[in-house]
């Protein structure tokens, strides 16, 4: 698309220039078939047999007989630090340590105090803020997953189950 712009200045004769207008419709065609074009050729490389998809060993999850284990119940009552205004508040917390397998189970029930000492340092540390948002208790539950692990041997505790938070 172009359109034409007279010009007046200098000699009095008038002038025409073309000025340019750019759509980005051009670019947005051109991109298209681009993409057309290597998924035609993917799949028709698929197709003939040359080229084939990674295969990976994917566990048969309704299958599987592996149930998991949980550690036994450890509550927490703690209070928190003060918050922003210097309310003071207080947390009870359970929560459950899922084991790889029975063997680590017992692992986890033997070091069990170590486990919950460790945590309820970490609990001390936290303010009414820190729980707030389901970001805020991803974040709580990672750390307190990585604090449980210390006192355990590498893989035996899978993931961490909080089963009650009430803050008052």
């Amino acid at each position: 698309m172009t359109e034409t712009v007279t010009d007046m200045a200098g000699s009095g004769m008038g002038r025409s220039r073309r000025a340019r207008v750019r759509t980005p419709g051009k670019h947005i065609v051109l991109f298209s078939l681009a993409v057309t074009f290597m998924l035609a050729l993917s799949t028709t490389a698929l197709r003939s047999g040359r080229v084939s998809l990674p295969h990976y060993d994917m566990p048969d999850f309704a299958n599987s007989n592996d149930e998991p284990q949980y550690g036994p119940t450890q509550e927490f009552l703690t209070d928190l630090a003060p918050d922003s205004t210097g309310r003071i508040a207080f947390l009870k917390l359970s929560v459950r340590i899922v084991a790889s397998d029975p063997q680590a189970l017992t692992e986890i029930r033997e070091k069990q105090p170590l486990i919950q000492e460790r945590l309820s340092f970490f609990l001390r540390e936290l303010a009414p803020e820190d729980f707030e948002g389901s970001e805020a208790q991803a974040r709580l539950k990672s750390e307190m997953l990585k604090r449980a692990r210390l006192p355990l041997t590498p893989g035996v505790a899978r993931d961490i189950v909080i089963e009650t938070i009430v803050i008052q």
